[in-house]
């Protein structure tokens, strides 16, 4: 009954998207500017003939977005692409010029390294790419069809255990989803970065003055990810499923907390979004928080 309650109450809790053309600042960082300057030298490019349904102009299309507006990336609906599409948020702003590279390799070779990472998926997704309906922009997004096909082929933790293997619709299913301690090793070896975090994929973090920490962590200039339950936040299939367990990753951008009450500021699903809610609440949805830092100027 206690989180009935709760529940309930926050269906008339304040809900604000802001759409990303509104919150994406258009002026672009030195970094972006040699990635797009990389895509301008290659022009246009052939059919692959390791991803025969990855159109080459939706390809580049989709790539140049990304680095220039990364807060419209999608997962997808109904996906458990969730956690590709954070840790890509974070790993595009931190490196786009490797992420183009590693794009174009990718799909004109069919393989390709990522950081100490190789990368080389099946047939079964190198077919598949490009061909996901019925999932909102995802639909036309091809590099990031292959982006998170390739890394749900790669990485994998326990929950993977029994879909391995890519079959039609298992980007719905098991086969892409991701663990706590998968999501954070994905960081490690994809971005270099620094990685602590707290929590656990059953039991919620204990934390003192959870609020103050996660605000220091952002004035320090990590980047801070939550590991949430995700019945709240959105409605999905997979919650019918999994309804008092974590199933979401989010960015933290912001958070501020005023008489229990708690602002919170994220990106998710290609938006900045402005939530308010109990504190309490809060605290029972939050399973994982992960915060970061590079390694080292690259």
């Amino acid at each position: 009954m206690k989180y009935l309650l709760k529940y309930s109450f926050i269906v008339c809790v304040c809900f604000i998207i802001t759409n990303i053309s509104n919150a994406q600042n258009t002026v672009l960082n030195v970094r972006q500017i040699e990635a797009i300057k990389y895509l301008d030298s290659i022009g246009e490019i052939a059919q692959s003939l390791y991803w025969p349904n990855v159109k080459p102009k939706l390809f580049l299309q989709n790539i140049r977005k990304n680095i220039t507006k990364s807060q419209s990336i999608y997962s997808g609906t109904n996906t458990n692409f969730c956690s590709y599409a954070a840790l890509t948020y974070s790993c595009i702003n931190t490196y786009p010029v490797r992420y183009a590279h590693f794009m174009i390799a990718l799909y004109k070779n069919g393989n390709a390294d990522f950081r100490e990472e190789h990368f080389d998926p099946s047939n079964e997704v190198k077919q598949a790419a490009g061909l996901l309906n019925f999932k909102g922009a995802l639909d036309i997004n091809h590099a990031d069809q292959m982006w998170f096909m390739t890394l749900a082929d790669y990485f994998k933790g326990y929950l993977n255990v029994f879909s391995l293997h890519y079959k039609p619709g298992a980007e719905n299913k098991l086969w892409p989803a991701t663990n706590f301690a998968k999501f954070n090793r994905m960081l490690r070896k994809l971005c270099n970065y620094q990685v602590q975090s707290k929590g656990t994929d059953l039991i919620r973090p204990n934390m003192d003055h959870l609020t103050t920490f996660l605000t220091t962590k952002l004035s320090e200039n990590h980047q801070v990810f939550l590991y949430l339950n995700n019945a709240i936040l959105h409605k999905s299939n997979h919650n019918k499923v999994s309804y008092r367990l974590p199933t979401h990753y989010v960015v933290l951008m912001g958070i501020t907390e005023n008489e229990e009450m708690i602002n919170l500021t994220y990106w998710d699903y290609g938006f900045k979004t402005l939530l308010q809610l109990p504190f309490e609440v809060f605290k029972d949805i939050l399973f994982g928080v992960t915060w970061c830092k590079k390694n080292m100027e690259e």
